[in-house]
């Protein structure tokens, strides 16, 4: 028979050897009044999609029939733009109407939707609209709070296999858009608000057949095709579901994609038209059809659009205009655009971009500024801010408007991964009290991105998705890069987790203290140094850094339950209790957190509270081995041998006997004894 006792431990150990919805009253608003005409509403948006290479937009290279009919039975805006080339930001200027230095999401990470935003599911879910929204990739889950107004998130990410924890960070378009037509069928009678997000054409570039075969060497192309043949199902299910008359669907890309064009590989640091033009069609009642506009449309423009298209209109608060009044040709107050990336800031060390866009000029604020006419250079390849000083003046003073919209033309933006009401009621729980964001300040000096160009190639030849460098070779290049560029985190990150996967634990840790020693402070370095002195067995060290991490990033759940666990085998049982409750009050569905809670139990031999917490974790994640593992012992503990029997067999079908071996064996003589 097992040692409990035994067994326990090892639970513990295995757990942290896998390392590998309340929200705040609004103020009333004048949101949409009178009542919104009951219009099913459907969003679509489309992640990295680059707008020249949709058929439609003109691109004769490619196949795609479905997007191509939606234009000519729509709108399509010829001159549509981004208010920033990153998925969360750019998401919640469409949902909120609002310039990202106003909503406040300023990056890929690290920033929460407040719940004093308004969005457009709670605008639609307030007048009796049913809401769901069907996510391709985990930048949008809903720990970062666009969720709001949906009675519906469906975010979970697939798992590599069965026996592996870590979810990936995408799923398909074809994924998507089978739950999302699930969910469709259900529907009936009120109507409905559907957002369904695809993720394909964003890097890494791997079309399934036939598209991978039929655009070889033009990998990009083919996710597009992939996606547009999707959509041609989704599109056919709505058509099933609600006649074209009672429904108004809007599809939008986030964001563009660089392909290459001014150094820049993929998205995120430069604000050329690569990245910030974007595909935006709208199709329903009060949509001309064939309808091709000129006029300047933002992503800021979606939200008073669509209101106006119900009948309503939008607060003071929000910043876009409709574009209701160019389908009659009436002028349309979209003339300026304003865009901003803080990746260049945050994620590399160096300068943030900000920029003012017309139909005809684009320019950049950045150490060495940029201007571009784009009526006479839409590649933007050369730079005119010399010849052109009262076009710069005006385009500035443009910026400095929107910018003392968001407090200013300096900035200080602090990082939070939860929101503000949260935060504060965590910390009269006792859970918060040493959390603090990191703080950037946004004075557009310092290295300009431009002239770190080589460090961007240098980035994509060492792990670029298309990379086949060996190991060795992809380490000797970043340890280059880092030479070169020593404050740049993202250099750490990608030689941190090179030298990880090789085995090579003592040089990742002390690369990581070398960066925390030049300055480059965050919670995810943290985590990883107390990963790896987790791994070495080093549990006072981890301990302080996972403690440190946790004040920079208190949503990183994974180091937080790490932490906990690290507390537990060392006896600080209430500590560990802490964490694991903190992450469930925090709002998040964590199974590992109420496996967590099932072994603060069992510490202390409540075994019926112990099995409710790791029932739950089963549910929440039937691949979560661990807790399989722990419901076994609680069912037999407590004579129920054929939950025993099942729980036990679900764990032996799914435990990886690379991060299991030592105890598989025990558990098949449990099992067998239960025979």
């Amino acid at each position: 028979m097992v040692d409990m006792r035994f067994l326990l431990a090892a639970i513990c150990a295995a757990g942290l050897a896998g390392l590998g919805g309340c929200k705040s009253s609004k103020e009333e608003q004048p949101l949409a009044a009178p009542r919104l005409r009951r219009l099913n509403v459907v969003l679509v948006t489309l992640d990295t999609l680059r707008a020249d290479r949709l058929g439609c937009y003109g691109y004769k290279k490619i196949e795609t029939p479905n997007l191509d009919r939606f234009a000519a039975e729509g709108a399509l805006f010829e001159n549509a733009t981004a208010q920033t080339p990153l998925t969360p930001p750019s998401h919640a200027s469409m949902f909120t109407g609002q310039y990202p230095n106003v909503h406040k999401i300023r990056n890929t990470g690290g920033f929460v939707l407040q719940s004093s935003s308004t969005t457009m599911a709670e605008i639609l879910q307030e007048q009796g609209w049913d809401t769901a929204a069907f996510i391709g990739a985990s930048v949008l889950k809903k720990l970062f709070g666009f969720n709001q107004g949906f009675a519906v998130y469906d975010d979970q990410m697939p798992k590599p296999d069965d026996r592996m924890t870590r979810e990936y960070p995408e799923r398909s378009a074809a994924q998507v858009v089978d739950r999302a037509l699930a969910w469709l069928d259900t529907q009936s009678g009120k109507p409905f608000f559907l957002w369904v997000h695809v993720f394909d054409p964003h890097a890494p570039y791997e079309p399934p057949a036939p598209f991978r075969q039929k655009y070889a060497g033009r990998p990009y192309d083919g996710e597009v095709a992939y996606m547009d043949r999707e959509l041609g199902r989704l599109f056919a299910g709505i058509d099933r579901k609600s006649p074209p008359d009672q429904t108004l669907i809007a599809v939008l890309s986030d964001h563009g994609e660089s392909l290459g064009e001014h150094g820049e590989h993929t998205h995120g640091v430069f604000l050329y038209e690569s990245t910030i033009r974007i595909a935006f069609l709208l199709k329903g009642p009060g949509v001309p059809v064939g309808l091709r506009l000129t006029e300047q449309a933002r992503t800021i423009d979606l939200l008073p659009t669509v209101l106006n298209l119900l009948g309503g209109r939008a607060s003071r608060e929000v910043q876009g205009s409709s574009l209701v009044p160019a389908f009659a040709g009436k002028p349309v107050s979209t003339e300026h655009s304003y865009a901003e990336t803080l990746y260049p800031k945050m994620n590399m060390g160096w300068t943030e971009l900000r920029s003012m866009r017309t139909n005809r000029w684009k320019y950049i604020r950045a150490p060495r500024p940029e201007l571009y006419d784009l009526a006479r250079d839409s590649a933007e390849r050369a730079n005119v801010v010399a010849q052109f000083p009262d076009e710069v003046k005006k385009l500035e003073d443009q910026l400095r408007k929107v910018a003392a919209a968001g407090g200013g033309v300096s900035e200080k933006v602090e990082t939070s991964l939860a929101d503000k009401k949260t935060l504060d009621e965590l910390r009269s729980l006792g859970y918060l009290s040493g959390h603090a964001g990191r703080e950037f300040d946004l004075t557009g000096e310092g290295i300009d991105p431009k002239d770190r160009v080589g460090i961007l190639k240098l980035i994509h030849v060492a792990v670029g998705s298309e990379s086949g460098l060996p190991p060795a070779r992809r380490i000797e290049l970043l340890r280059q890069g880092v030479a070169e560029d020593p404050t740049n985190p993202s250099l750490y990150y990608h030689l941190g987790g090179e030298l990880e996967k090789v085995g090579r634990y003592p040089e990742a840790v002390k690369l990581y203290q070398s960066a925390l020693s030049k300055g480059v402070v965050s919670g995810r370095l943290y985590s990883r140094i107390a990963d790896l002195y987790l791994r070495e067995g080093k549990k006072d060290e981890a301990i302080i850094h996972y403690e440190k991490a946790a004040q920079f990033n208190p949503s990183d759940y994974e180091s937080q339950s790490n932490l906990a666990t690290a507390y537990l085998e060392q006896g600080r049982v209430a500590d560990a209790e802490r964490i694991f409750r903190w992450i469930i009050a925090a709002g998040e569905e964590y199974a590992p957190a109420y496996n967590g809670l099932g072994l603060v139990s069992i510490q202390r031999r409540d075994l019926p509270t112990a099995k409710v917490n790791f029932e739950r974790a089963v549910h929440l994640d039937p691949d979560l081995v661990e807790a399989h593992l722990n419901l076994g012992l609680i069912y037999r503990m407590t004579g129920d041998i054929p939950r025993a029997r099942s729980s036990f067999q679900a764990f032996l079908a799914k435990a990886a006997r690379s991060q299991y071996g030592h105890i598989i064996p025990q558990v098949r003589e449990e099992l067998a004894a239960l025979q």
